[in-house]
């Protein structure tokens, strides 16, 4: 079974629905975001060193 197929199942029985977007893990997403950059170019300054 593909996974669309197996998403569409769980749809069609009422066991996967949309939900309104999370304020709170919207921004754990975008401080994550944040402290992986800041990792990169922590990372990319070693390196030309």
């Amino acid at each position: 079974m593909k996974k669309s197929d197996f998403l569409n199942k769980l749809k069609k029985e009422g066991k996967l629905s949309l939900v309104e977007p999370s304020e709170e893990i919207k921004q754990a997403y975008i401080e994550k975001s944040e402290s992986n950059l800041i990792s990169a170019k922590i990372l990319l300054q070693n390196k030309q060193a």
